[in-house]
């Protein structure tokens, strides 16, 4: 797909899937520190957890201006792995949540803090004003026992033509937050295709079911029918494991 149409697909869908599903706009970010500012303090503000012995989780701020990567720090700086990430909504905001491998290269020592570097992008776009870098503070994992653990989907049931209901297990742990994930054909108006799109769905508190509609418009090429789900939560900041996420398909 031609980069034009790539561009102009990713701000559409983001900010009108965004707003479908009750949320603001995912790129939105609060612009970069002037240079004087960012020697006073970080200009990404991020948290970091263990997942598991090799998997750390990072929760940061995003400036869509940047290009970001998480590095051990030790003795020297050194770039960790993706794993997987995505944008989470949570806190009344978009946060980039990314997980990464800390045992990559043979590395046997769990790292004792994180840090976050962000290089701008196309720099020669911008006033020179405008920091090239942006870091966050040295972040010090928390331990595992702070990343919630999602409910497994037990069924997805078809109501009609045009509706499933979906059903997962009780959530554990008293989280902040329950997401029904949900991947479905949406139409991009700006450039007159349909293609796949992520929502967020949150869920009342208890709830163990959500109703969702089908896109059956016959536009859709059969390649981009599929519709997909699966659980995440949040707590205290941090989201369950993007690793352990396996949705569930349905055809409409």
């Amino acid at each position: 797909m031609p980069s034009r149409i790539a561009a102009a697909i990713a701000t559409c869908t983001l900010s009108l899937g965004a707003l479908a599903s009750g949320a603001g706009v995912a790129t939105a970010a609060s612009p970069a520190p002037a240079e004087g500012a960012s020697s006073l303090r970080p200009a990404i503000t991020a948290r970091a957890a263990a997942v598991d012995r090799c998997s750390y989780q990072v929760v940061r701020s995003d400036d869509s201006r940047y290009v970001y990567t998480v590095s051990a720090v030790a003795d020297g700086t050194r770039e960790l792995p993706i794993q997987k990430e995505d944008f989470v909504r949570f806190s009344g905001g978009w946060h980039m949540v990314t997980q990464v491998d800390v045992c990559a290269g043979g590395q046997g020592q769990a790292p004792t803090a994180l840090r976050v570097t962000g290089k701008l992008e196309n720099p020669e776009g911008y006033d020179p004003s405008v920091p090239r870098t942006i870091r966050s503070n040295d972040l010090k994992p928390a331990p595992s026992s702070v990343i919630p653990k999602a409910p497994a989907l037990t069924s997805i049931d078809r109501l009609d033509a045009a509706t499933v209901r979906v059903n997962w297990k009780p959530a554990q742990g008293s989280p902040d937050q329950v997401a029904l994930m949900e991947r479905k054909p949406f139409y991009s108006s700006e450039v007159g295709i349909w293609h796949p799109y992520t929502f967020q769905r949150d869920v009342p508190g208890g709830a163990t079911s959500m109703d969702r509609k089908l896109e059956r418009d016959a536009d859709i090429p059969p390649t981009e029918r599929t519709h997909s789900y699966w659980m995440r939560v949040i707590k205290d900041g941090f989201v369950s494991d993007l690793r352990a996420e396996k949705p569930t398909s349905v055809q409409p």
